[in-house]
């Protein structure tokens, strides 16, 4: 029997699956871990770890001795860790059979588990925002995903870190600021010079920014005035991403995936509402499956040859395990 195997590496852990081809997942697996940075990005060494005893389990769990195909998305190839491409082949092949490897950013994953492989655009918004958008004709577009310093605009750290300031700024005693905000930080974090101390000295600055997302969607449904702002102009932000992400040529269909469009209803009331004022008619679509789905769907399209026109010369890499030396 032939199966294939699905990988989504986040900042916080990696989820697999393991399905036949074309077929839903048989077995779904999960490993809790943050992600930790080396010289080259994300440690591709922590990241290949979890994913060889991912693939193990699985595989044992469905009987089978080997892969056909392997996809894997992870937010270490968007512009971090390089090494990635280097050392996973490896790592997976001798997990789970020489078999090709398609290797991408995780929002090509997410594309595929919500539109599953039809034309379109995806905002996959959490700690960050990315969106990304084909016409299956061999165009494809990708925005944002710039990292919190230089972008992700209205993702998790983005809405945290707005936030947070507003909160500062009612400990400065600032008209603007907001006390209910303020409130929420000493019980999050202890105190602004607390939080100021943790955050100028830990690496996962954006995870912790965006820690702070369920107190504004808490504060927002108290009705402070700050929190809807801001998870309103986030909502407005990520649609305009997800519009710049689709192109001309493409069907006008946006999906979105994330646990940031949890967040409430001022970020999803104004993310539908800049979506019907978009300059052409687009329509929501509900996402079909999450980010470890698309990885089986793009696996089974690689095992078959299937894969939309222009993915590995724009969003992908396909790989093949290194052919061991005779002994």
């Amino acid at each position: 029997m032939t199966f294939v195997l699905g990988f989504d590496v986040g900042g916080t852990g990696a989820r697999a699956a393991i399905a036949r081809p074309g077929g839903p997942a048989l077995a779904r697996r999960s490993v809790a871990a943050t992600a930790r940075m080396g010289a080259r990005g994300v440690d591709e060494e922590a990241v290949g770890g979890l994913l060889a005893g991912l693939a193990r389990d699985l595989l044992a769990a469905a009987g089978a001795d080997r892969a056909a195909a392997v996809a894997v998305g992870s937010t270490g190839t968007a512009l971090l860790g390089e090494g990635l491409l280097e050392r996973l082949p490896v790592v997976l092949g001798e997990a789970a059979g020489r078999g090709p490897i398609l290797l991408s950013s995780d929002v090509l994953t997410s594309f595929a588990g919500a539109l599953g492989l039809a034309g379109g655009a995806v905002i996959a918004a959490g700690t960050g925002a990315v969106a990304v958008g084909t016409d299956l004709r061999g165009t494809w577009r990708r925005a944002d995903g710039w990292g919190h310093l230089l972008g992700d605009t209205g993702g998790g750290a983005w809405i945290g870190r707005r936030a947070l300031a507003a909160a500062v700024r009612a400990e400065d005693g600032r008209a603007d600021g907001s006390p209910v905000l303020l409130t929420a930080l000493r019980e999050r974090f202890g105190g602004a010079r607390d939080l100021v101390a943790d955050l100028y000295t830990r690496a996962d600055r954006a995870g912790l920014l965006a820690s702070f997302v369920p107190a504004v969607s808490d504060a927002a449904r108290a009705g402070d005035a700050a929190a809807v702002r801001i998870l309103g102009e986030a909502g407005t932000e990520l649609a305009a991403t997800a519009l710049a992400a689709l192109p001309p040529t493409a069907p006008g269909t946006v999906s979105a995936t994330g646990n940031l469009f949890q967040a409430g209803p001022p970020l999803t009331d104004s993310f539908t509402l800049a979506l019907a004022g978009a300059p052409r008619p687009v329509a929501y679509a509900s996402p079909l499956g999450d980010s470890v789905d698309g990885a089986l769907a793009l696996a089974s399209a690689l095992l078959h040859d299937t894969l939309p026109p222009g993915t590995t010369d724009h969003v992908a890499t396909v790989v093949r395990p290194p052919t061991p030396l005779p002994r």
